[in-house]
C-alpha cells in the first residue's frame, strides 16, 4: 500500500495497486477509513507523458500527471489536486520513538542531513532505495537532528530508526 495526501482538501489516501500487462489495476483504496468499491477500475497510459487514462467499468477519464519537484499534480473532471506521497512509517512512528523510522527494507542512498543541523517540518533528510525506487524520508517535525544511526551504502530494516530529531518548541 502506498499513502497519499491530497493537498487541496486534506485527505489521505491508502492505495494499493498492482501492475499488470495492461497497466496499473487498483486492489484496494481507503480514505479517510472507509474502503471504496473499485468496480473494475484500471489505469493505463495515454499517449502523451503525462497523460493516464482511468478506466472504471464501461467509461474512460483522461487525467493528465505532472510531477513538479517531489509533488504530483493530478489534473482530472477540471479539477487540479496536489499530491504528496507519504512514506509509511516516517511520520506515523515519530511521536513514539522520538526518529524517523524506514518504511520498508532498503538501502541509503543519500544523507542530507548532520547532527545539530537545525530541520524544518517536509525537510528531506534521506534518500531510501527500495524496490528499485527512492523514497524521500522528511522530517515530520521541525527541530534539530540529534543522531544519524545508518550512512551511505548501508542495509536497513523495516522499522529502523534512520535518524533521531530533538522536536523545537
Amino acid at each position: 500500500m502506498k499513502e497519499f495526501t491530497n493537498q487541496t482538501d486534506g485527505s489521505n489516501w491508502a492505495v494499493g495497486v498492482i501492475d499488470t500487462a495492461s497497466g496499473y489495476s487498483a486492489i484496494q483504496i481507503e480514505t479517510e477509513g472507509e474502503l471504496l468499491d473499485l468496480q473494475d477500475w484500471r489505469v493505463s497510459f495515454g499517449t502523451s507523458p503525462n497523460e493516464a487514462l482511468l478506466e472504471r467499468g464501461d467509461r474512460e477519464e483522461r487525467l493528465v500527471i505532472v510531477k513538479v519537484g517531489d509533488t504530483w499534480w493530478v489534473h482530472h473532471n477540471g479539477h487540479t489536486s496536489k499530491v504528496d506521497v507519504v512514506e509509511r512509517g516516517a511520520v506515523s512512528t515519530f511521536a513514539n520513538s522520538g526518529g524517523l523510522t524506514s518504511p520498508m527494507p532498503g538501502k541509503i542512498l543519500s544523507v542530507m542531513a548532520s547532527v545539530g543541523e537545525p530541520v524544518d517540518e517536509g525537510q528531506t533528510l534521506l534518500i531510501l532505495e527500495a524496490m528499485k525506487m527512492e523514497n524521500r524520508i522528511c522530517s515530520p517535525v521541525n527541530g534539530v537532528v540529534s543522531a544519524i544511526h545508518y550512512e551511505v551504502g548501508d542495509q536497513v530494516n523495516q522499522g529502523e530508526v534512520l535518524i533521531a530529531i530533538e522536536e523545537s518548541e
